[in-house]
């Protein structure tokens, strides 16, 4: 079952994972020089191992390659309160690591999927994303949703759905994210009362932020 509920965002997001016609962002955008080398110094201090080591390699040896380099994968500034789950199956392991283009074809998609903007997430407060990774292309879609989601189970959802994932990144910011507005709502408040008196406000509201 799909909880997909941003149409726009989310069906271009699990698109990247189940077609190899993806978007690519230009190379003329700001920054991406700068990005481009950090991408070279990264692929120059992790070289890919190449197909005769990756035959040598454990498989737990290769999910950590695997791991590293998604963990170093640049993630779009719109995304910074989004926590994402990776799950890949054991098939989708052992393919990637006995087909190479199957392997740069997922850590494209993964890379594409993590650039792309979502300004949603800081308007809601947070997101949650799950990418599932197959042994087949058809076989790799994710799902997201916003901490409102279901009656305000968005976390509670996340937290189920990425058990005994792969690779897990969390952010913590959502209640962070709730006071700072709490804050800025008391101020317009504190603003519009000032206005309505005459510029008169009580020390003890000045104090507690009360109205």
């Amino acid at each position: 079952m799909s909880y997909t509920i941003d149409m726009n965002y989310l069906t271009s997001l699990a698109g990247n994972l189940s077609r190899t016609s993806a978007v690519r962002q230009s190379a003329s955008q700001g920054g991406d020089f700068l990005s481009m080398a950090a991408q070279l110094r990264t692929s120059e201090s992790s070289p890919t191992p190449t197909p005769s080591e990756k035959t040598d390699m454990s498989m737990e040896a290769y999910r950590q390659s695997i791991r590293e380099k998604i963990s170093q994968m640049p993630l779009s500034s719109t995304r910074q309160m989004e926590s994402i789950s990776i799950q890949i199956s054991d098939a989708a392991f052992g393919r990637m690591k006995n087909d190479p283009d199957y392997e740069a074809w997922v850590l494209n998609d993964l890379r594409e999927a993590f650039s792309q903007s979502n300004p949603w997430v800081a308007a809601t407060g947070g997101g949650y994303s799950v990418f599932y990774i197959g042994e087949t292309k058809e076989q790799c879609h994710a799902e997201g949703w916003y901490p409102g989601y279901m009656g305000n189970q968005g976390a509670a959802m996340f937290e189920d759905k990425a058990k005994g994932s792969f690779w897990e990144q969390r952010m913590e910011n959502h209640k962070k994210y709730m006071e700072l507005q709490q804050e800025a709502a008391a101020r317009r408040r504190m603003l519009m009362k000032l206005r309505m008196n005459g510029g008169s406000v009580s020390a003890a509201e000045l104090l507690m932020g009360l109205l």
